[in-house]
């Protein structure tokens, strides 16, 4: 037996099959086209004393890998990094204004994370948590596909998708470790369970793996499959509020006709090669320097937020120049100006029913007043909840139950009622709903941004009333521009508190 041979060893033998036979039916069924070899299988693993399973796994093996004796294209580019060393500031200015120049973001600090979040593509084994990108818009035609090409050419082995089955994002991640960009969200993903643990799973890296049973050599084993890999989702309106709590949310909006945006070039990723190169230098030089840091940004009420910012606001920091005061107003108007609906349901109802209870200073509350005056908000999904009718009391007390909050029959104006009360709903809310803070501007008090006084230009005056239970106002941001600061000064600690 030859060199060529040793794949015999490992395959089933027979008393009537010589290994000389088998290795001829093998190589003879390799060599016919997938159709002829599918009616021929049954019977050939029949008289070989083999199953089919097997046979299949021999033949494969005995197949030409390449007809042409070429190379097959790689799927997900192996990149070079660039020869020199990289100015990061002046990469990420370029990553920005080239983001910037081909569709309208929704608020002034998109494009920002935006940036931060595609070199944050090329230090994946740098961090322990990783926020996917969620690009949303109102409607059609806002630039998400233009976006999603524009990230694709300057992230890290970026690969586009329209459509995936489960099983095929994850067997992609594990093969490629691709940026993975998947568009129509809105058309595909939404109703999909099991594609939505998958995201979610990739989320933070130990968590990141699915287990599937698979053959190997006749026997059905646990399979791991990694699911850690940056991902950018596009689509209309809003995602899972499971996907949403785990992303870095980023609008576009419709341009106006005196807003110009620059058409994409025929060869865009082919042109931006050089950017990708320049990444891939910046996070080999930065990789040690991040990967040490405990940076985090100051406290904003939702630590799921929080620790999705955490390696935006560090590359920001090592980025150096104007890019932590642009990650601070980004991270600060996110934080303050996020509206109630993208709140999970059950919490988005628990504030609803608190601010009832404010509103009213009463202690109890009827349920059938509790579902008249939910219905009554016309901002809120509660007329149309479930396939277009009302909700109902018993759809609020599912709801409610998570919470440890029951309805009672208690005595109310005299006689017996089922009603919630006041105690139960106040003490849920203080635990589950976030608690936006008071209105007061960052010179007046740090610890509402936890950025320093030293950079004025970074300021954010919000305005709000005083109690967020009695209104369903939001806030106003205003953000000023930001001045260059040296990197000694980004790592003082001072700067944080």
């Amino acid at each position: 037996m030859d060199g060529s041979d040793e794949w015999l060893a490992d395959v089933p033998k027979v008393a009537d099959v010589t290994a000389p036979d088998a290795l001829a039916e093998v190589k003879r069924l390799a060599a016919l086209a997938p159709a002829e070899y599918e009616a021929a299988r049954k019977d050939a693993a029949a008289r070989l004393g083999w199953r089919a399973s097997i046979l299949d796994g021999e033949v494969a093996k005995a197949r030409p890998r390449e007809s042409d004796g070429e190379a097959k294209p790689e799927t997900v580019e192996t990149l070079d990094p660039w020869p020199d060393p990289v100015d990061g500031a002046a990469l990420a200015e370029e990553i920005r204004d080239r983001l910037r120049a081909h569709v309208v973001f929704g608020a002034a600090g998109d494009a920002d994370a935006a940036t931060l979040w595609i070199l944050g593509t090329y230090l994946m084994d740098t961090w322990r948590l990783w926020p996917r990108l969620l690009i949303t818009s109102p409607t059609k035609a806002c630039g998400k596909s233009t976006l999603l090409e524009v990230i694709d050419a300057m992230a890290h082995r970026g690969f586009i998708a329209a459509n995936a089955s489960p099983a095929a994002i994850f067997r992609a991640i594990e093969a490629w470790r691709p940026t993975l960009l998947l568009d129509e969200a809105d058309t595909w993903m939404a109703q999909n369970d099991e594609l939505a643990g998958i995201l979610n799973s990739g989320h933070t890296r130990r968590t990141a793996r699915v287990i599937r049973v698979q053959e190997v050599n006749g026997e059905h084993l646990p399979i791991a499959f990694s699911t850690w890999c940056p991902l950018v989702i596009a689509g209309i309106g809003a995602q899972r509020d499971t996907l949403m709590s785990r992303s870095i949310v980023i609008g576009l909006r419709r341009k106006l006709p005196d807003e110009a945006v620059t058409r994409l070039p025929f060869d865009l990723h082919g042109q931006l090669l050089r950017v990708r190169r320049q990444c891939a230098r910046w996070a080999d030089d930065n990789a040690a320097t991040l990967g040490a840091m405990d940076l985090e940004p100051p406290e904003c009420g939702d630590d799921r937020r929080r620790d999705n910012w955490t390696p935006l606001t560090r590359l920001a920091a090592v980025l150096g120049g104007p890019w932590p005061d642009r990650a601070a107003a980004a991270y600060t108007a996110l934080a303050l100006t996020e509206d109630d609906d993208a709140e999970p349901a059950g919490v988005l109802m628990l504030r609803d029913i608190a601010e009832l209870f404010a509103a009213r200073r009463a202690d109890r509350i009827a349920t059938a007043e509790v579902v008249a005056d939910l219905l009554m908000m016309d901002d809120r999904p509660w007329m149309e909840w479930k396939h277009g009718r009302p909700i109902t009391a018993q759809s609020v007390a599912r709801m409610m139950k998570p919470f440890g909050i029951k309805a009672q029959v208690k005595k109310l104006t005299g006689t017996a009622a089922r009603v919630y009360l006041r105690s139960e709903v106040e003490a849920a809310a203080a635990r589950y709903v976030p608690q936006k803070r008071n209105p007061v501007t960052m010179q007046q008090n740090q610890e509402v941004t936890g950025f320093s006084k030293r950079n004025p230009e970074a300021e954010v005056t919000l305005l709000k009333a005083d109690n967020p239970l009695k209104t369903n106002e939001g806030y106003e941001v205003t953000l000023s521009g930001h001045m260059e600061r040296p990197i000694d000064d980004v790592f003082d600690p001072d700067h944080w508190r």
